[in-house]
This record gives C-alpha cells, sequence and structure tokens, in this order.
C-alpha cells in the first residue's frame, strides 16, 4: 500500500531501505519548527517508524546498519585524527578545502557526510521517550563492536600515553611505571569479561592511575614551560579515556544511549573546526606566556616613592640611550642601502640599543604596559575584591608616567647636547632641511595620521611582549639555563663557574633581549609591509619622537629655519603619542591576560568602570607619585614583587 508521503514511499521501495538517502530525508526537515506542537522532523522520524512496522522493514534497516563498520563511528568521532597539533590542524585545514573519499559502509564517513551541526544534537535531545526506545533498539551495535572500539582506543592512548616527552614529565618515576602499560590488558579484560568484579576493578584502577599521571603531568608542565604539541596530546589522552570509559559502559550494559548519541553528533559537528581546535589548545599555553610576561612585568611596577624614583632614574637613563639611537636612524637611512638592507640595518639599530638598555638596567617608556597586564589579571583572579586591582592599576599608571617623563626629559636634552657638538664640529645641524621638516611635522598631533600611527605602535609593542613571555615559556619549558650550565661542550670552553654564570645570565636576560630583538623587527619591517601592499604607515613611540623632535629642532635652528609654533605642537604630540602608546598596549596585554585566565568579559568591563570612576575622583592617583610611607602591599608573602 502506498504512503502519504510519496518521498517517504519512494526510499521504502525497491530493493529495500537505504540508510543514507533516509537520513538525509530525515535531516531535511526543521527541527525547531513545529507542527500540532511537533517539531517537523520528529513528525518525520514518527512517520518513518510507523513506515517501517507497517512493511516490517525495521528489521531490513536494523541489519544494514549493523553491517555497516561502527567501530571508527564509536572510536573517533569528536577526537583528532592525529597526535600533534600541527598534523590535526593541517588535516582539519585540508578537509575544509578538499573533499574526502570514505568506504561507503563507514558509519563515521555517513555522519560526516550529513554536515550535522548543534541543532541537531539539540533536537535529539529532545525526543520524545517513546521515539528514544523505539529507535534504540534499532541502532543500537552488537556489543562485540563496542568492545572492538574500546580496545582501538586503548592501544592509541597507550602509545601517546608512553612517548618519551610525556615520560619526561616524571623525571623520578621508571618509564615501567607508567599505568598506560597496563592499559590495553585492562581494557581487553573488562570488554571480554563485563560482568567479572575483578575485571571491572582492574579497569577502574588502571583509569584513576592513568588520570592521577594527567594530572600530575598537567601540574608540573603548569610549573614549567608549555609545549602546544605536548598539552594536545594530554588533552587528547583525556578524552580518549573518557570515550574509553563510555564505551565500556555499554558493554556491560551501563551505558547512557541518548546522551551518548548527542555527543557523538556535536562532536562530528565540531571536529572538523580549525578554530575550535586552536582554540582549546593554546588557551593554556597563552596563560603561561602571559604568566611569564607578569613576571617580568612585576619589577616594572613602583610600589613605593622609593622604587618610583629609581624608575625615573632608570627611564632617564633609557632616553640618553635612546638619543643615540635617533641619531643611528637618520644616519642609516641616508646610506644608500637596498630596502632588505636598510631594515636589517635600522632593525640592528633599535635591537641593540635595547638590549643594552636591558644590560644597563634603564627603562624603555611604553614598553612597562605590556608586561604589567599579566600581573594585574593575576591578582584580579585571585581576589574577587577589586579594590586592590584599581591601586595596582594606579600604581602601573603612575609607574608609565615617570618612566615616560624621564625617557622623554632625559632624550630631549641629550638630542640637543648631540645636536650641538655637531652643530659645533660641523657647522650644520645633524639632519637636512626636509628630513628636518618631515620630522617636526610628523609630530604634529592633529595633522596627519600621528595618533592612529602611535596606537598602530601600542599594537607592536604589545605583540613584543607576546615576544617575551614566549621565550620566557620556551626557556622555561626546554630548561635552557640549566641545560647551558651542565652543556659538556660550554663547560670545556668556559669553565664550570662561567656556564652557571651563563645560565644565569640567559635565565635573566632571555625573556627581554628577545621582546627588544622583536620590538626593534617591528618598528621597521612592519610599515615596510604596509608600504609593499601599498599602504602608508609609520611608529610612533613616544621616546624616540622626542628625540627626533629635538634633533629636528636643533637642525632647523642652525639653518634660521625653525618655526616654533610646530615645536609647541610636537611636544604637546609627544605627550598625546605616550598616552596612546600606554592605552593602547596595556588595553590589549590586559585583554588577552584576561582571556588566557578564563575570566569572563562582565569581570574586565566591571574592572574597567572601577577604574574609570576612581580616576574621576582622584587623578592624582594614577599621575603623581605615591605618598611618602604608602607602599603596594604583594599578597604574597615574601615576594616583594608579586
Amino acid at each position: 500500500m502506498a504512503l502519504p508521503d510519496p518521498r517517504l514511499d519512494s526510499l521504502l521501495s525497491g530493493k529495500g531501505p537505504k540508510l543514507e538517502p533516509l537520513l538525509r530525508w530525515l535531516l531535511e526537515a526543521s527541527p525547531v519548527a513545529s507542527v500540532d506542537g511537533e517539531a517537523r522532523r520528529t513528525s518525520r522520524l514518527r512517520r518513518l517508524q510507523g513506515a517501517l512496522d507497517e512493511r516490517e522493514l525495521a528489521a531490513v534497516l536494523a541489519e544494514e546498519w549493523n553491517h555497516a563498520s561502527a567501530i571508527r563511528l564509536l572510536a573517533e568521532t569528536g577526537l583528532p585524527d592525529r597526535t600533534s597539533l600541527l598534523g590535526e590542524g593541517f588535516l582539519r585545514l585540508v578537509d575544509r578545502i578538499i573533499p574526502r573519499l570514505d568506504a561507503e559502509g563507514d558509519l563515521y564517513a555517513l555522519l560526516d557526510r550529513l554536515d550535522l551541526d548543534d541543532a541537531d544534537a539539540v533536537w535529539i535531545e529532545g525526543l520524545p521517550e517513546d521515539l528514544r526506545t523505539a529507535w534504540a533498539s534499532l541502532v543500537r551495535p552488537p556489543t562485540d563492536i563496542w568492545v572492538h572500539a574500546a580496545r582501538l582506543l586503548a592501544h592509541r592512548a597507550a602509545a601517546v600515553g608512553l612517548s618519551r616527552d610525556l615520560l619526561s614529565l616524571d623525571p623520578a618515576g621508571s618509564d615501567a611505571d607508567s599505568p598506560f602499560f597496563n592499559l590495553t590488558r585492562a581494557v581487553r579484560e573488562r570488554g571480554e569479561r563485563p560482568q567479572d568484579p575483578e575485571a571491572r576493578l582492574a579497569w577502574e584502577h588502571c583509569r584513576a592511575e592513568c588520570a592521577r599521571a594527567l594530572d600530575q603531568a598537567h601540574d608540573r608542565i603548569e610549573e614549567k614551560g608549555v609545549s602546544t604539541d605536548l598539552v594536545f596530546r594530554l588533552e587528547l589522552l583525556q578524552a580518549q579515556l573518557e570515550r574509553i570509559a563510555q564505551l565500556l559502559a555499554f558493554v556491560s550494559g551501563d551505558g547512557d544511549g541518548p546522551a551518548f548519541t548527542v555527543e557523538l553528533v556535536r562532536g562530528s559537528a565540531s571536529q572538523h573546526g580549525f578554530m575550535a581546535l586552536l582554540r582549546t589548545t593554546v588557551k593554556r599555553l597563552a596563560r603561561k606566556v602571559v604568566e611569564h610576561t607578569g613576571e617580568t612585568g612585576e619589577h616594572y611596577i613602583a610600589r613605593d616613592r622609593r622604587e618610583w624614583r629609581l624608575m625615573g632614574w632608570s627611564a632617564a637613563g633609557g632616553g640618553v640611550l635612546t638619543a643615540g639611537t635617533a641619531l643611528f636612524k637618520y644616519g642609516l637611512s641616508a646610506l644608500p642601502l637596498a630596502p632588505l638592507l636598510l631594515g636589517l640595518s635600522l632593525s640592528f639599530n633599535y635591537a641593540a640599543s635595547f638590549c643594552l638598555m636591558q644590560l644597563l638596567g634603564f627603562s624603555l617608556a611604553s614598553k612597562q604596559p605590556a608586561m604589567t597586564a599579566a600581573a594585574l589579571a593575576r591578582a584580579l583572579e585571585a581576589d574577587e575584591d577589586q579594590t586592590r586591582e584599581i591601586d595596582l592599576v594606579a600604581a602601573i599608571t603612575r609607574t608609565q608616567v615617570i618612566a615616560t617623563l624621564g625617557n622623554v626629559f632625559a632624550a630631549i636634552p641629550a638630542a640637543l647636547g648631540i645636536s650641538a657638538l655637531w652643530i659645533w664640529l660641523s657647522g650644520h645641524g645633524p639632519l637636512n632641511l626636509d628630513t628636518a621638516l618631515h620630522s617636526l611635522h610628523g609630530n604634529h598631533p592633529f595633522h596627519g595620521w600621528t595618533l592612529v600611527f602611535a596606537a598602530a605602535t601600542g599594537v607592536l609593542l604589545w605583540l613584543s611582549s607576546l615576544a617575551s613571555g614566549w621565550a620566557a615559556n620556551w626557556s622555561a619549558y626546554r630548561r635552557l639555563p640549566e641545560a647551558l650550565a651542565q652543556s659538556h661542550r660550554i663547560r670545556a670552553l668556559l669553565g664550570a663557574d662561567r656556564a652557571t654564570a651563563l645560565g644565569r645570565f640567559v635565565h635573566r636576560h632571555i625573556s627581554g633581549f628577545v621582546g627588544y630583538a622583536v620590538l626593534g623587527g617591528l618598528l621597521v619591517f612592519v610599515p615596510m609591509a604596509f608600504a609593499f601592499a601599498g599602504i602608508h604607515l609609520e611608529v610612533r613611540h613616544v621616546t624616540l619622537q622626542s628625540a627626533a623632535l629635538a634633533l629636528a629642532s636643533a637642525s632647523l635652528w642652525a639653518q634660521g629655519a625653525l618655526p616654533w609654533a610646530d615645536v609647541l605642537w610636537g611636544l604637546l604630540g609627544v605627550a598625546l603619542i605616550g598616552a596612546m602608546n600606554f592605552a593602547v598596549s596595556f588595553a590589549l596585554a590586559l585583554w588577552t591576560a584576561l582571556r588566557a585566565r578564563g575570566l569572563s568579559g562582565r569581570a574586565s568591563r566591571h574592572l574597567w568602570w572601577n577604574i574609570l570612576r576612581a580616576f574621576n575622583r582622584q587623578p592624582g592617583r594614577f599621575l603623581l607619585p605615591p605618598a611618602t610611607g604608602a607602599t603596594l602591599e604583594s599578597p604574597h608573602p615574601g615576594d616583594p614583587h608579586a
């Protein structure tokens, strides 16, 4: 007898029902839009169930379902195919561009071809109980399929768990003590004897030991640096152990069919998403990067009046050094060099100057905000009461104010002194007329894109702070200082004491050196890259611009062509450039730190609102030196910079 639905009648006629066409017919109906209070897709599923019963085709459809391979569906859906982040990411990118030809009888491939999404999972969750019961008996795989899937996953998990870098996370333990040695046997015995209490206890003990090993591994990578590939495999292992437990629960008759079906659908929907993979894996790495950045940034916060004065003197030294850096920049730019050689020369000029600044204990304005934001995020996570966090922001801001003033008030006199010496020796200024006028007008805050360029420079400062944190994380992960101190070649070349001193030196300076080297490259090559694309971009850093303003003004004065009004506008521009450098770099760094620590957007907005209110009530608290005797207390006893 023909069915009321011609399409369904056609699908059930002929050689019998075919699984994929029936599923596609079912999924064409909306899971949300309803008829008579029931979703259209649910109504279709009910009609399909009735038609199968009427034509006695339920057993035929169940046989086709069971004939298809479900092992991969149960063992791989929602889990990565590769054991490395790079390999899995590349595979997902390729799958999004080039379709993959899978076997027709593979249920994993079938689910993949259906292009399911989260709405399909929500629909399954809301199915009436009568339909759940009817279809559960129809599509439930045989017991041996569950066992095979669990054993397949156990072998894969054991291989990952016994990899060398995971075993090395427990240097005190023996490789043979790893619980992953026993995982495959425990899973096999549990699958073969699901009702045996000893097999159940052996599996539960092995699973608990594997979970404990993973927890210890997570704790150890929290103490040291993190590798994205290592984090990826730890997350993969945890997911594999959870899936094995689910599969063995079905073997013993304790599985939750509807919940597991929903999990498979959601896993199928998300398993080709590259950004989701990157987001979940990189989060822990980002946290360690900002933590290492914060450890450096703690030392850029003046907590009392003495530290505030020391920061001022440190910044003054940085300003004097930057005056020479600016002069060398103009000298290199005047040479007839190819663009690549010019870019490398300018980058080396910046990087060498900044690294020398670190070795001498000097400070560069606007570098600190990006470093100190991680310290603020750590304090915010530790304490819901934001009173101390506002005090910390006030300390960061007034430290930045004195750092900027120290840089500028030292860079300008130093640049003027260099110019005076140059004029005395040569009779003319260090810059020609065109270069001096361009530099002077480049500081005008409202002519051109000066403030936009300053904001872009703030982004570069933020990127350099991430590079600093990454370098510190990489050094900790590779145990670089210890490796250098114990290297036989270095000890033979330098001696044991000097090798140890080299390790301490690298530990103390690698973060700053990498950050400053990256900053030097960004300040030069980012504008060059934009120019290659036809976009004009210049960098505007407060200290470099103050030195450039002084050099340009002195050169124009020597030629009798100094426009004093432009000089005054340039001084205002320097102040606004400093404010823009600070605001952008600090805001981006704080945003990164908050996201890496999983703090909500609401907490971030609440913090910003409280900061603005506090600044409106007491602006001097954020701009002026701390009161005599006032100290910002550390939340960590014994740590003056926490």
